[in-house]
């Protein structure tokens, strides 16, 4: 048996999926997650003991109780649930490889065109905050060129475009008018 089977065998057991699920949401310790998932404490130590030892979860801290011992928190493992849903991913594609297509390749192949997209999606994604960030320095840039921005229409229209989000009307007066 592999690792991925070991992982998805883990994961075949609903109370282990909905510790999983709290788990890659905020830390949280087994009282906790007994009274949420309306099970006893010991049943959950047990689930918990099995996704830490698989790598799962792993301990984040303590925290002091005047009831009783330290409550250890827990908190799921992105790096190994991200590499479960790809798991859980390929087994989805195998049952819809008609309609999706075949991925051929080796294993080391896929891996290293999931490294490529990864990459690809974090340059889009900072193209997309430095776009984000220099398109509201040049509308503060244009606010602060307006005359009387208390009652300019323009000043209306960059407040309006802000809060709505859509600067197409701002973008077409601006195209109007030169401001120097």
């Amino acid at each position: 048996m592999n690792m991925s089977t070991d992982l998805l065998d883990l994961i075949d057991n609903d109370i282990r999926r909905k510790i999983l699920s709290i788990l890659s949401i905020r830390p949280s310790y087994t009282f906790e997650l007994a009274r949420s998932l309306g099970s006893s404490q010991q049943l959950i130590a047990k689930h918990i003991k099995l996704l830490e030892d698989s790598g799962l979860v792993y301990k984040v801290g303590k925290i002091e109780s005047d009831e009783g011992p330290p409550r250890i928190l827990y908190k799921a493992n992105p790096p190994l649930l991200s590499l479960l849903q790809f798991i859980e991913s390929i087994s989805v594609f195998d049952k819809d490889s008609v309609e999706m297509g075949t991925l051929n390749g080796s294993f080391q192949e896929l891996i290293t065109q999931l490294k490529d997209i990864d990459y690809r999606i974090r340059r889009l994604e900072a193209d997309l905050k430095e776009l984000i960030s220099a398109k509201q320095r040049i509308l503060l840039t244009i606010n602060e060129l307006l005359p009387d921005t208390e009652t300019s229409m323009l000043f209306r229209m960059i407040s309006e475009a802000f809060e709505n989000g859509n600067f197409d009307l701002l973008f077409q007066a601006l195209n109007k008018h030169s401001f120097d």
